[in-house]
């Protein structure tokens, strides 16, 4: 209808600003996405060539997989008993089908341009990391950071973690696969990104790294065109795993320091407003956040050890730094923290694995009595504060939250049925990207697939953007991929 206004390849061109769109949008922003949604169904209403377009996406096996996921949360609504919260959930997940839609309605632009939308994607994850550390430093505003994990400026630390991870993935191949002087680029962009990925002290972030510096070696070893690169990888990656491994198996050192908590609420009370009974910042009891502060910069926690803190030390522990060395940039810090709530906490507030260990035990119960049909779309909140309120959990409030795993949070909504269906769509994925021997795809399934089990992923509208559009941009077969 358009095309005697705007010539014969304006679609196209509306449609490679809407990729592009997504892949920004997927990085840092949720009104690019929108706004790329409206405008790629808009372009595909305006180009009214509806029978070709509903003949392709029913013969496409991939795009029937994802867009059941939807319609699994629809036909969650017939025994719901919130038709809010359900709508509401419905709604969210739209997502599922509207952005493969328009990414398989022309697939030919996807066959030929894949590799610059990657790269955009790959230039968008730079620029933001990049933001994201030069503001921590200062060199933009003065923000004031209670923790390195509020460096993500633009959303969930941990989704940006697995894609600052993905963007190493796309260096790595691009480095490998390229000529000239661009190769070079793109392994200084994957070092620089996994340089990131240590500041930032993403746990979820460094598995998914050494995830791809694993399969990145295994792929480049299986072609015999660059072992001396895929076996660097490898090492790499198999040494810093173990190697957390075996530092977080190490139980931490006891100390005999004096402990006198009469004098420290005392002199507490001379140094900060916050009540010594009370909580810090990060909901742990701040009376033993102040014991373990003093006690990691070798100080009694008896009023001389806490008389020779600064102004500053206090405000640390009021934002919940339980550790002097969970300040420090990089890794350390953070498995120095993990090692203490794997051997020695047992509050599990404020300790982000503790916290997950009570959202699994109680989604777990509460799939156990709604085993085949689920609690229904949009009853998973009610049923998860009415278990932490039948267990008693020691969660406090603000803290009872959801599964943060998406095999169970589709186990509790739709049943056991359900569950095997999310495998099912990832495993006839997997297979399809085995079959096409796209290494970047196997790399993408499998973060998602790792991502699933300590993250809701697709409970939040940038995780079902991101989900949505890497798998149907991997999912246009093409001839050419990875035959270099």
């Amino acid at each position: 209808m358009l095309k005697r206004f705007f010539g014969e390849n304006y679609s196209n061109a509306v449609q490679m600003v809407v990729l592009s769109m997504f892949a920004v949008g997927i990085v840092c922003s949720k009104a690019l996405l929108s706004i790329g949604i409206l405008l790629g169904l808009l372009n595909l209403l305006l180009e009214c060539n509806y029978k070709a377009l509903f003949n392709s996406l029913r013969s496409n096996r991939l795009f029937l997989l994802i867009a059941g996921l939807f319609f699994l949360h629809l036909l969650g609504m017939f025994w719901t008993e919130n038709y809010s919260e359900g709508w509401d959930d419905v709604r969210m997940k739209t997502s599922l089908i509207t952005i493969p839609l328009i990414v398989f309605a022309k697939p030919a632009l996807i066959v030929k341009f894949q590799d610059r939308l990657l790269t955009l994607l790959l230039l968008t994850i730079l620029i933001i990391a990049s933001l994201n550390t030069l503001t921590y430093f200062q060199f933009f505003g003065d923000r004031y950071y209670g923790d390195l994990r509020e460096l993500s400026l633009f959303g969930s630390h941990i989704r940006f973690g697995i894609l600052v991870a993905f963007g190493v993935a796309i260096a790595i191949y691009f480095g490998s696969t390229r000529f000239g002087s661009w190769r070079k680029v793109y392994w200084i962009a994957a070092f620089l990104l996994v340089a990131y990925t240590m500041f930032s002290q993403v746990f979820s972030g460094l598995l998914s790294v050494l995830i791809v510096l694993l399969l990145s070696g295994l792929f480049a070893i299986y072609k015999k065109k660059y072992n001396w690169v895929g076996i660097g990888l490898v090492t790499i990656g198999l040494f810093s795993g173990l190697a957390v491994i075996y530092y977080l198996s190490i139980p931490l050192s006891s100390t005999n320091l004096p402990v006198n908590m009469g004098e420290l609420e005392i002199e507490w009370k001379q140094h900060s407003t916050y009540n010594f009974q009370g909580n810090d910042r990060k909901k742990q009891p701040i009376k033993y956040t102040l014991i373990r502060y003093l006690h990691s910069k070798k100080l009694p926690a008896n009023r001389l050890g806490i008389n020779k803190l600064q102004a500053s030390d206090f405000k640390e522990i009021e934002n919940g730094t339980a550790d002097i060395h969970e300040k420090k940039p990089g890794f350390i810090g953070r498995l120095n923290e993990m090692r203490y709530q794997i051997h020695v906490a047992n509050n599990p507030n404020g300790s982000t694995l503790l916290q997950r260990l009570e959202f699994w035990k109680a989604g777990w119960q509460i799939a156990q009595k709604n085993f085949i049909f689920g609690v229904g779309t949009g009853d998973i909140k009610p049923a998860f504060q009415e278990e932490y309120k039948t267990s008693n959990s020691l969660l406090l409030p603000e803290n009872r939250v959801e599964a943060h795993n998406t095999y169970l949070t589709f186990f509790i909504t739709f049943g056991i049925g359900g569950a095997l269906y999310l495998c099912y769509v990832l495993f006839i994925y997997f297979k399809f990207q085995i079959k096409s021997r796209d290494k970047l795809a196997l790399i993408f399934i499998v973060l998602i697939a790792v991502s699933f089990l300590t993250e809701d992923t697709l409970e939040t509208q940038m995780g079902i953007s991101i989900f949505s559009y890497l798998y149907a941009l991997f999912s246009i077969h093409k001839t050419k991929m990875m035959q270099e």
